[in-house]
């Protein structure tokens, strides 16, 4: 039963990867294309400010989307608090993120700075998007 049970795990684990992989997630994706553009051979800081900008960049365009489909499901379910109640925390939210980034950007190391606020970007996506659900 053990190894029955250890086999399906093992097999959940690659399908998983397979999964994974053949999404790549658009930071790893840029990195990748902008080292061979620049034909560098290795990630370095002008990269990672390069790709986070962009990745930030599409999160943030998801994120606008993500706030329209809610407004407009919120007046659907004749729910305005609820639209304005995610609008306060969004800026509250804001304001977390680049006090937080500044923080890892000062305290880690300066890549910080561009790589923290597209990694939040990309968590409030997934957050907005559990809102919808």
């Amino acid at each position: 039963m053990v190894r029955l049970s250890v086999k399906i795990l093992g097999l959940a684990l690659v399908i998983y990867a397979t999964a994974v992989q053949a999404a790549p997630d658009p930071y790893n994706q840029c990195v990748d294309e902008t080292i061979q553009q620049l034909n560098i051979g290795h990630i370095n800081n002008a990269v990672v400010e390069i790709c986070s900008n962009k990745t930030k960049t599409l999160y943030a365009k998801q994120i606008v989307k993500l706030l329209d489909q809610i407004k407009n499901q919120s007046k659907d379910d004749q729910q305005p608090e609820r639209y304005s109640d995610i609008m306060k925390s969004q800026q509250l939210w804001k304001n977390f993120v680049d006090q937080e980034c500044r923080n890892a950007g000062a305290y880690i190391g300066s890549p910080m700075y561009e790589f923290c606020p597209m990694q939040k970007y990309a968590e409030r996506v997934e957050q907005l998007s559990e809102y919808l659900n």
